[in-house]
């Protein structure tokens, strides 16, 4: 799993996570958080590594919020991770970077099932929203992460959510999505959902030159909008410029997910 340091963040960071969807040769169960650092002037393909926690977690989701925790850090934001066991976790990054154990803020296993989907709130970036099985979502207060919210009833039949996403422009819509191709906009100030669809066609609109592993997450950077990175199967994460890149000036960093 990756998620990018947030917008506002400078230097660029790419934090990693291992994956609870694959297992290693060796079929090892050691897991591990990793942050890069993305340097665009240094010609080296390589990432630099600035740090390392071992983890007692695998992780579905990884996303990097730029609420900010602990004031003053040189390193914004919160990390938030879904984990196996329907657990949401909150990781302090700038103690991740300075080589700190006591890294966890906070966690909650409040669901029922794997946290496949996450998202922050843009217009309030303390709220943060999560999706796993059986329909469950739920949204959660950084500032008072005891108990969180839901958007209203679970839609029926119950499905496994895989993705979620509040809206750009207005705060209090929220919108999740299934396997199946059905997709549930929820009014929060409604308390329930206002639109749902269902879509079966899995149109490509533009495709990026990879390597012959599947890719099961992609981020798009918030700093700099034209550039993607996907993390695939043989622990390789790519990243990837859309402004007339090529493969040859692909950075690669292969990371022990």
């Amino acid at each position: 799993m990756q998620a990018w340091s947030p917008a506002q963040q400078h230097p660029i960071y790419l934090a990693t996570g291992t994956s609870a969807q694959q297992l290693d040769a060796s079929f090892s169960t050691n897991a591990s958080l990793e942050i890069f650092e993305l340097d665009l002037s240094d010609p080296s393909l390589d990432m630099k590594s600035c740090a390392t926690f071992s983890s007692a977690h695998r992780y579905h989701k990884l996303i990097w919020g730029p609420h900010s925790m602990t004031a003053g850090e040189r390193v914004s934001g919160v990390l938030i991770a879904g984990g196996e066991n329907g657990n949401v976790i909150l990781y302090d990054p700038a103690k991740i970077i300075a080589g700190d154990t006591e890294v966890i803020i906070a966690q909650k296993d409040k669901h029922t099932g794997p946290v496949r989907a996450l998202d922050v709130n843009m217009f309030q970036t303390n709220l943060v929203a999560s999706g796993a099985n059986e329909s469950e979502i739920y949204i959660w207060d950084l500032n008072n992460f005891a108990t969180p919210m839901t958007p209203g009833a679970k839609t029926q039949p119950l499905e496994d959510i895989s993705c979620i996403a509040w809206n750009r422009q207005v705060q209090h819509i929220l919108a999740s999505a299934s396997p199946s191709g059905r997709a549930t906009v929820w009014d929060l100030r409604k308390n329930e959902p206002i639109i749902k669809v269902s879509d079966h066609n899995n149109r490509v609109l533009y495709e990026l030159p990879t390597n012959m592993q599947w890719c099961f997450d992609i981020q798009w950077c918030p700093r700099n909008p034209a550039i993607l990175s996907a993390a695939s199967f043989d622990g390789r994460i790519s990243i990837y410029s859309i402004m007339g890149g090529s493969t040859d000036g692909l950075r690669q960093k292969h990371v022990d997910q």
